[in-house]
């Protein structure tokens, strides 16, 4: 077919007519056609010659008349054809081996650089599918997907070949990799008599793609399959196409299965942000800050004006330069409108010929978020069907999901790292819990500080979310709705507990999941084989972080659950003292990657912060003193820096601040103090970027979160000075969240005219004709990265970019687009807190902005509330004087 000299010196067959005859029987293949097989149906079905004399030796004369494809589509073309512009392929078998041959031009290849993420440099890619279900979104034993990378050219002995991908250890694949004048490429065998017996008509799962990078990362994609638009055949193995087998000689042409084969959500384009002017497109608090931003070359003051839903100008002014902003790129300018109080709908505002999207000015505009925000919790309930009387309509109900994880053992087998773990002689009932993110997924350490968020919350303000206040099953059971929800995740963490009599009893097991990631999207199972091998579902091993999550979130729920339900609370003091036992005698059993491949790891080095938080927490609860000398004693005392899973000590710092404990005064003096200096660090980052938001420009997996727990602490510093900024603080970065930022996006699904609408997950896969909905309001997503190191950010072009512009809205984009109940927690904890203090105690906002040159107001005094407030006042008083004077004359 092709020599090494020689790209495809047989490529001149195709252009042979296939004379294709139509009788009776259906399609038939003439016998005059020099070639072994049909030609392939475009992009859905490549035909396999067999059986076809392949000897696995590099020279591809053997290949003489098998059908060759070559493929230019994808979702990131190279602009040089010399460069990764094409790839061609060609399949055939024997009675015992599948045969595939590739090849690519390639003038600069790219190998080696980046370990064993071949994905990101020059590799090829090709998918079997053998487990006889075509339409199957996961991958199972017999799904496997093979990575050949440039690294193995030259290589002499076949069975060496370096094969990663999922599943690709297993197939035993032959190859060798070659040079050619132009590029490279492989001849590969991959023995399936074990898996299918090869005959006519025989139809398995098919995907062939590359990889290029002309410089160091991944920036082309081409891929075979027409329905794989997104590149998600490596997690989603329901888009490959189909390989069918025929028989050399035989007339009959087998045509497709009718399987359909639908993409998954198209993702949106890859984001270049719009001529806009960026605005909360929610809509702003008609007493609080108001700030607008604008990318614009001009580096002199611009004219803006603020218009109301009938196109009038009811203010005007000139925006302030900011100047470069690092985290965008961007020339920033500013808009502070804050003078204008009016409540309305449609408000837009317009620099330059510039405008923004419609917001509101309405102090209830995040009445309703608060509660959105919280539902997230049942939406992703383990263990439980969720209804639609209770998720918001039909399209978000589904049956439960894992009612088998009531009998889990213990992985047992080699971790990532080579290290084997023997596995556990108990099984637990580790039922029930929220899903983490966009798997299904169920881990201690991020669940420590989703469930303490919520229940912190709470003990703040227990009026929050009284009985009744949640759409969820438990509502008017007697029990405050928030905590019933945190209860269901509570269960779930004292259940992952070690069973006393056995090894480390009292610790708590890491995580549990699936042995392998499911695809995406699917609908969640409603049990599985737990001892099935790599389809089951398992614990993994005890940590002293995960030890220590439960013990700190136990004694938590003890002092809240104690005048609620006593036999709980007690059972929590329980745990927690057990764990706290525990974690003390096995300081340092760390995290590892255990397996590695059906979850994320959560690792942590450094669990010092944990064992403070604990301390703090036991402490309150409890009183005693063992607790209080060790708190006192940590490094970690009244420290509240970089809030996220992985450092908590800013979560007992809270807890000592908020619950009244026998802590000597000038301690906990100094445990407020350092919440106030975190919120200050926060509000002059703020105030320092462009865009206003609390993060400098390195933006980290899940920032978002980032700028939600400093909003968390700024709250409490607004509850501890009753200082204004802190609270504008908070409303400025919800502004960023929802639109006032370089991509114009909002991160909340439901919430703005351009919010997110493909998040990874699971079940919300918008793809509602296939039964997966939008994700419901109430939903953010992890934001900007400045690492988007999965396929699908890596394929949209952005390795490299601008910080806050790392972003991509598409399902498989897990580094950009994920949701997770440890995101979620503090969106519903600041989005209540806002509501609450901007409806109980509005400040008064002076009318002239400091920052920034002042807005001329529309001076029609009938336009203005304190008018009519003054004018209501005055007939009132006028009319109780008239009836006075009635009264009296009567």
């Amino acid at each position: 077919m092709f020599s090494h000299r020689s790209q495809f010196s047989r490529r001149g067959l195709l252009s042979l007519c296939l004379v294709l005859a139509l009788t009776a029987g259906g399609t038939v293949l003439a016998q005059e056609s020099s070639q072994l097989a049909p030609p392939e149906v475009p992009g859905q079905a490549v035909y396999v010659p067999f059986p076809v004399k392949i000897t696995l030796d590099g020279a591809l004369s053997d290949w003489e008349g098998v059908p060759t494809i070559t493929v230019n589509r994808g979702p990131s073309k190279s602009s040089d054809p010399a460069e990764n512009g094409s790839f061609t392929f060609a399949v055939a078998a024997d009675a015992q081996n599948f045969y595939i041959t590739m090849h690519m031009p390639d003038k600069k290849i790219i190998a080696g650089k980046h370990a064993k993420d071949f994905w990101n440099e020059d590799s090829f890619e090709f998918f079997l599918n053998t487990s006889g279900d075509l339409a199957a979104t996961t991958y199972t034993d017999a799904i496997s997907q093979v990575n050949i990378n440039a690294t193995d050219i030259g290589n002499t002995d076949p069975a060496a070949i370096t094969v990663t991908g999922v599943n690709g250890d297993k197939l035993n694949v032959r190859a060798l990799v070659f040079s050619t004048d132009d590029g490279w490429g492989f001849e590969a065998a991959v023995p399936l008599l074990s898996r299918v017996k090869i005959a006519h008509g025989l139809e398995i799962g098919f995907q062939a793609q590359i990889n290029g990078a002309s410089e160091l990362d991944r920036n082309v994609k081409l891929i075979w399959s027409n329905a794989d638009t997104s590149d998600n055949s490596w997690n989603n193995p329901s888009l490959f196409g189909r390989a069918i087998f025929f028989e050399v000689g035989q007339t009959e042409i087998p045509q497709p299965s009718e399987v359909e084969l639908q993409p998954t959500a198209t993702p949106t384009a890859e984001p270049v942000a719009l001529s806009l002017v960026g605005v909360n497109q929610t809509g702003y608090y008609p007493n609080a800050k108001k700030r607008a931003a604008f990318a614009s070359e001009s580096e002199s003051p611009l004219e803006w004006s603020l218009k109301d839903s009938g196109g009038n100008v009811v203010l005007t002014g000139q925006t302030t330069v900011k100047g470069a902003d690092r985290a965008s790129g961007d020339n920033v300018h500013q808009i502070d409108f804050s003078a204008y109080t009016t409540l309305g709908t449609g408000y837009v505002l317009e620099v330059a010929g510039v405008k923004s999207f419609p917001f509101d000015i309405s102090p209830s505009i995040y009445g309703e978020l608060k509660r959105q925000a919280l539902a997230y919790f049942y939406h992703n309930r383990s263990g439980m069907a969720i209804e639609a009387q209770y998720a918001g309509g039909e399209s978000w109900a589904r049956h439960a999901g894992h009612l088998s994880d009531n009998d889990v053992t213990c992985y047992t087998g080699l971790d990532l790292s080579g290290k084997s773990w023997p596995g556990c002689d108990y099984r637990l009932d580790v039922s029930g819990g929220w899903y983490d993110a966009g798997d299904f997924g169920k881990y201690v350490v991020n669940g420590g500080i989703s469930v303490w968020t919520l229940m912190n919350e709470y003990e703040r303000n227990p009026q929050a979310f009284g009985d009744g206040m949640l759409d969820i099953p438990e509502k008017q059971n007697g029990v405050p709705d928030i905590l019933d929800e945190a209860r269901w995740e509570m269960k779930f963490m004292l259940g992952m507990q070690v069973p006393s009599g056995q090894p480390q009893a009292g610790m708590a097991h890491h995580k549990m999941h699936d042995r392998k990631w499911a695809g995406m999207p699917v609908l969640v199972p409603e049990t599985v084989n737990n001892d099935a091998g790599d389809s089951g579902r398992y614990l993994y091993l005890p940590t002293t972080a995960a030890t220590l999550n439960l013990a700190a979130t136990a004694a938590q729920c003890a002092r809240l659950w104690k005048t609620i339900d006593a036999d709980f609370s007690a059972r929590c003091l329980t745990a927690a003292e057990t764990a706290w036992t525990a974690a003390q005698a096995n300081p340092r059993v760390l995290a590892v990657a255990v397996p590695g491949e059906g979850g994320g790891d959560y690792g942590d080095n450094d669990v010092q912060d944990e064992f403070y938080w604990v301390a703090a927490e036991l402490y309150v609860t409890t009183g005693k003193d063992v607790y209080k000398d060790f708190l006192l004693a940590s490094s970690h005392f009244a420290r509240s820096a970089d809030l996220y899973w992985g450092h908590t000590d800013a979560l007992g710092t809270i807890s000592l601040a908020l619950v009244p404990n026998g802590l000597p005064a000038e301690k906990l003096t100094a445990v407020k103090n350092s919440l106030i200096g975190e919120a200050d660090q926060a509000l002059n980052t703020l105030n320092g970027e462009g865009y206003l938001v609390p993060i400098p420009s390195g933006y980290p997996w899940g920032s978002n979160s980032s700028v939600l727990n400093r909003m968390l602490i700024m709250g409490y510093a607004y509850d501890f000075t009753g200082d204004q900024k802190y609270l504008d603080g908070m409303t400025e970065s919800m502004d960023y969240l929802l639109g006032r930022n370089p991509l114009h996006k909002s991160y909340v699904s439901g919430y703005g005219e351009d919010p997110l609408q493909h998040p990874h997950h699971r079940f919300w896969g918008n793809d509602p004709a296939r039964g997966f909905p939008p994700p419901p309001p109430g939903v953010i997503a992890g934001g900007p990265n400045s690492d988007p190191n999965d396929p699908t950010a890596q394929t949209a072009g952005l390795k490299g970019c601008a910080s806050s512009r790392c972003y991509i809205d598409a399902i498989g984009s897990w580094t950009t687009n994920e949701v997770t109940i440890n995101w979620n927690a503090p969106l519903a904890w600041v989005v209540a807190f806002m509501d609450q203090k901007n409806n109980t105690a509005l400040a008064t906002v002076e009318a002239t902005p400091t920052s920034a040159p002042s807005g001329t107001a529309n001076t029609d005094a009938a336009a203005s509330p304190i008018y009519w407030l003054v004018v209501g006042g005055v007939i009132i008083l006028l009319g109780g004087l008239g009836f006075w004077l009635w009264r009296r004359r009567h």
